[in-house]
């Protein structure tokens, strides 16, 4: 008799050895923004682009913006700790949500 491998640990396991893994493994942070930066914040941000390590966010306000750049800091760290790997250097707030 032979053992045969689950067909999706096989697609997991060749996803998260390549290239494109760590891709999808970037863009978790869309999906899951409000639990990486609590629902607060969430209600007035949105993450909208990420290119070369800067994540641009959108907020509702100038005065979000301000505030939560005073928070960057903080911010990446979480978004880099929830991802298991350094992805965001930087982040830019717009007010234009």
């Amino acid at each position: 008799m032979k053992n045969y491998e689950d067909i999706g640990n096989i697609i997991k396991d060749l996803i998260s050895s390549s290239k494109i893994g760590r891709e999808i493994n970037k863009y978790n942070l869309f999906n899951h923004w409000q639990e990486i930066v609590g629902k607060e914040i969430s209600k007035k941000s949105k993450p909208t682009r990420l290119k070369r390590g800067i994540l641009f966010v959108s907020v509702s306000s100038s005065t979000w913006a301000n505030e939560l750049s005073l928070m960057s800091e903080q911010l990446i760290d979480k978004i880099n700790f929830f991802l298991k790997e350094k992805v965001v250097n930087e982040v830019r707030f717009k007010p234009d949500l």
